[in-house]
């Protein structure tokens, strides 16, 4: 039970610091300048600027409920319970932080906006939950289709803009457009860990000795492949393994004691699914 309270705690901190964040950046920025906004979010600021029939956080609100229920179905209880969670707290923060920040730059703002939002949406997605909307939607296509969270967002963020498009000044949806570019790299930037992970390739005829002092010195898993050298025509073991980007200096300087003659590839590794080293969603 403990456990489940500390659980509940934390969760809940993640998605109230993410939703104060991403509603600063629509009263804050995108409201004043008359701008649109991603996903779900921008839909509601669609009839928000047309119809004006309530306020944006209980249009988002309702527009969310069968939402709800796609990610009942394909997700899982946890995240959706804790993305209602989310919801509400993100529907509470658009009413609590409802001021303006003054800046007359329409870029400037956009790109603000832009960050701001990236922000917030990573931090909540940290979370086992989200702020519901698109998020949901796009946890679904990254479940199932492996598509990032940001690259799933720029595809139904493109729905919204098109329908922006027709609707209102084409000088505000290309602002829009930046602001959605800059939130969704950012969100990617962030929700990935800015690729604080790295997959390392290492050949050397003393690999029997470096896997030992990888392994049992250092604690790190390491996978032994076969290969077979192109320009000499031998047998060759590979050791790869996957690291913590400030383990890097340490594994480089381990293998260059041993075989100063060794060869060393590393290579980026944004997403992860391991125990270790793994940035994998909790969702």
């Amino acid at each position: 039970m403990k456990k489940l309270l500390k659980e509940f705690i934390y969760n809940t901190f993640l998605l109230t610091l993410g939703s104060s964040i991403c509603a600063i950046a629509v009263n804050g920025f995108l409201i004043p300048h008359g701008f649109l906004s991603s996903g779900i979010t921008g839909v509601a600021l669609i009839i928000y600027y047309k119809l004006s029939l309530m306020s944006v956080g209980w249009l988002y609100l309702l527009i969310n409920i069968p939402i709800f229920f796609i990610g009942w179905l394909f997700v899982g209880f946890r995240f959706i319970f804790y993305t209602v969670w989310g919801m509400i707290l993100y529907s509470t923060m658009l009413h609590l932080l409802n001021f303006q920040i003054h800046i007359t730059d329409n870029m400037l703002a956009a790109v603000v906006a832009g960050g701001l939002t990236g922000l917030g949406v990573a931090i909540m997605l940290r979370s086992y939950g989200s702020g519901g909307g698109s998020e949901i939607l796009c946890v679904v296509m990254n479940k199932f289709f492996s598509i990032t969270v940001g690259t799933a967002g720029i595809i139904l963020n493109s729905m919204v803009i098109l329908i922006s498009a027709l609707l209102f000044p084409a000088e505000n949806v290309l602002y829009t457009l930046v602001y959605i570019v800059i939130s969704t790299r950012v969100t990617d930037i962030v929700f990935y860990g800015l690729i604080k992970r790295k997959a390392a390739l290492i050949i050397s005829e003393e690999w029997k000795e470096i896997v030992h002092i990888l392994t049992n010195i250092h604690k790190k898993g390491v996978t032994l492949i076969n290969g077979y050298g192109g320009y000499q025509g031998n047998d060759k073991t590979i050791i790869y393994s996957v690291l913590n980007r400030k383990d890097i200096p340490a594994m480089k300087r381990v293998v260059m004691e041993i075989d100063p003659n060794a060869f060393i590839a590393i290579m980026g590794a944004s997403d992860v699914v391991g125990v270790d080293v793994g940035n994998q969603p909790h969702w």
